[in-house]
């Protein structure tokens, strides 16, 4: 799954336009044609809407340079980018928040399963062994995390990498559900994220 923002399409042709502007020897037709160029690119940059947090970045940046250069942007485009900002902040803050719950669960459950000794031969109220009860309790935490939870970071897709990892290592590959979470991860960090 790919998604081209066209923001950084855009900066690129920005930075090309910037060094022919500031080129030594440039005439100054050249200069300011270059210059005219990257008004127009910055304009682009600020009237379209991101779909990306990096097309949001870049969107920021090009009021910053419109405004060094003595322009300025108008109100409701400035409220736009910045609500669009916001948005994308807010649903950092929300994911980051879930990925952590789910972590601190996973690591309580599995805190307690490991204090319990591996050769106990307790059992609980329904005649299981507690010891497996406790495994498969942090096997479940384990997998609503990589598989229920979306990573917010890349630190956290490798955590659940790490996580999927260890939970298949008496295994000939990762299970299944565990791989396409991980892959939807990247998809997301592709399409929302990164500007390709």
């Amino acid at each position: 799954m790919t998604n081209v923002d066209p923001h950084a399409g855009w900066m690129a042709e920005h930075d090309r336009f910037y060094i022919a502007a500031n080129a030594s020897g440039a005439s100054e037709d050249e200069a300011g044609e270059a210059v005219s160029q990257l008004c127009r690119i910055e304009s682009k940059l600020i009237e379209t809407p991101a779909t990306t947090l990096a097309g949001s970045l870049l969107r920021c940046l090009a009021v910053v340079k419109l405004s060094a250069d003595g322009h300025t942007v108008d109100d409701a485009q400035a409220r736009a980018i910045e609500h669009e900002a916001d948005a994308f902040r807010a649903e950092l803050r929300e994911k980051a928040a879930a990925f952590a719950e789910a972590y601190r669960e996973y690591e309580r459950v599995r805190a307690i399963s490991d204090t319990f000794p591996s050769n106990s031969l307790a059992k609980d109220p329904s005649g299981k062994f507690t010891v497996d009860r406790l495994v498969e309790d942090y096997f479940a935490a384990m997998g609503h995390l990589i598989e229920k939870v979306p990573a917010p970071t890349i630190a956290a897709l490798r955590i659940k990498i790490a996580l999927a990892e260890s939970r298949s290592s008496h295994s000939e590959g990762w299970f299944e559900d565990h791989r396409r979470a991980i892959m939807e991860d990247l998809d997301y960090f592709e399409t929302r994220m990164l500007s390709a």
